[in-house]
Parts: structure tokens; sequence; C-alpha cells
């Protein structure tokens, strides 16, 4: 009977556990995006892409590695290292090349869902001058977007989310006031979501 009232008690303590981790979790995403609408620009003007795709691509690599890029570059593979994530000069976004050179370099890709388009067509629009933070610091470019229409790509984002650095690439539109208040942070969050999905 010890036995039967033990394991009821331990099937009870994972049913309340489980409800409350899930209760947990929908009060953190609610704060999320009641941050991200609470800062987003509710006006923004001209989109810098048309989009109806965007893969998101994530690097993890830590400081040292990274600036190491700066010194060495014996290989093929450690320029394209050191253009991808370092670089903020433009590549030629038009081909397959850059894509698979981000497949290379150990870019783990996730396809950003269509409810966050509308997000990040507010963030990657022309503005007006906000506040923005600039940090004195070199650029590590480890989350990129990659926009694209009709499966072509059309347009890259290089991005710094500890720097407040980026590198916008494929848009005629103005992007110098990208980056302000709290844009950074919505990146962060948006990002966030897609960790773990790769």
């Amino acid at each position: 009977m010890k036995v039967i009232n033990c394991i009821f008690l331990i099937v009870i303590f994972c049913l309340f556990s489980c409800n409350f981790s899930k209760k947990e979790t929908k009060a953190n995403s609610e704060e999320v995006e009641n941050f991200i609408n609470k800062n987003l620009d509710p006006d923004p003007g001209k989109p810098f892409f048309e989009f109806d795709a965007i893969d998101y691509y994530k690097l993890k690599i830590d400081e040292h590695t990274a600036s190491n890029l700066l010194n060495t570059r014996r290989t093929a593979l450690d320029s394209i290292k050191y253009n991808l994530i370092l670089d903020e000069t433009s590549e030629n976004i038009s081909d397959d090349h850059f894509l698979n050179n981000l497949d290379k370099v150990g870019y783990k890709k996730s396809e950003i869902d269509p409810s966050d388009f509308q997000n990040l067509t507010s963030l990657f629009s022309e503005r007006s001058e906000r506040d923005r933070l600039n940090f004195d610091c070199f650029p590590t470019f480890r989350n990129i977007l990659v926009f694209k229409k009709d499966d072509k790509v059309i347009g890259v984002a290089k991005l710094d989310v500890n720097c407040n650095k980026y590198k916008i690439i494929g848009t005629t539109a103005h992007t110098e006031t990208f980056g302000q208040g709290k844009d950074y942070e919505i990146l962060s969050l948006i990002f966030n979501k897609y960790i773990d999905k790769n």
C-alpha cells in the first residue's frame, strides 16, 4: 500500500511541476512579446527588404578564437572565417557560394517562423533618429539573417548583438538608423527562440 501511495504522490508531483513549467514558459513568452511590442517603432518607414523567408545562422565562437582570426589566416578556410565573422566588407550574396561558406565555417541554420516577420520588418526598416548605444569593441558577427524572396537571397544582415554592430547588404534603403534604442535587445529575444532548434 505504501508503494502505491508513494507512486501516486510522485505522479501528482510530476503533473503539478509540468503544469507549473508550462505556465512559467507561457508567462515568460508573454513577457518577451510585451517587451518587443512596447519597444518596436509603431510606424516604421520603408522596409530594407521585401521578403517571404528568412534563414537565421548562428555561430558559437568564443572571443579568443575569433580574435585569433585577425592574425592567422593560413588556409582558405581561415580567410573565409575572417570575412564572415570579423570583416565588415560586403560579400557577394547573389550566389550559393555565400551560403555554402556559412556552412563551412560552422554556422547553424534555422528558419525564422513567419510569426516573427512583422517584428523583424519593423526592425529592418528606415526610421527616424533615436537614441543609439555605441560600444567601442571589435564586432564578431555570430548572428546572420539571410532574407529571401522566391527562394533567392535578396539581402543579408550580419549582426553582433553584444557590440551593437551590424553590416546590412543588399538594400538601397537607408540603414544608418538601424540598431537604435532597444533594437539589439529585441533581436536577442527573437534569436533566443531559435538557439536550440538546430
